[in-house]
């Protein structure tokens, strides 16, 4: 890590800065996720923002091969959250195969107070 930080010219010192205009927030939400009609899976949100979130669900990620996973970047997912009753629909903006994890830019959201208290939690 420092030897990037040199590379790039920051303070070894100085703390990590955030380069995205909404913050993550770390959480561990059961989500159950749908990319089009065959393919659907259970799993959770690893971090949220205002604008996306973070997918770690090996069902639907992980048994993808390279090129797959590269084909879905830019599909609809539908994520649900039975424990919240909120339905968000968003669009993969990268997938991890080794990781079983995807991220996805917020398109649609069922309900906003419920979205809106996730983000303040």
């Amino acid at each position: 890590m420092n030897q990037l930080r040199r590379k790039i010219g920051m303070d070894q010192n100085e703390p990590f800065r955030e380069k995205r205009i909404h913050p993550r927030k770390k959480v561990k939400i059961t989500a159950l996720l749908k990319l089009g009609v065959l393919i659907s899976g259970r799993g959770y949100v690893k971090d949220i923002s205002a604008c996306g979130m973070c997918l770690l669900c090996p069902q639907v990620f992980k048994p993808m091969k390279t090129a797959q996973g590269k084909d879905f970047i830019g599909s609809a997912l539908k994520v649900m959250f039975p424990s919240h009753a909120l339905t968000v629909g968003g669009i993969i903006q990268r997938v991890d195969l080794k990781k079983g994890e995807g991220a996805i830019t917020v398109e649609s959201i069922s309900d906003e107070k419920v979205w809106n208290s996730l983000l303040e939690d």
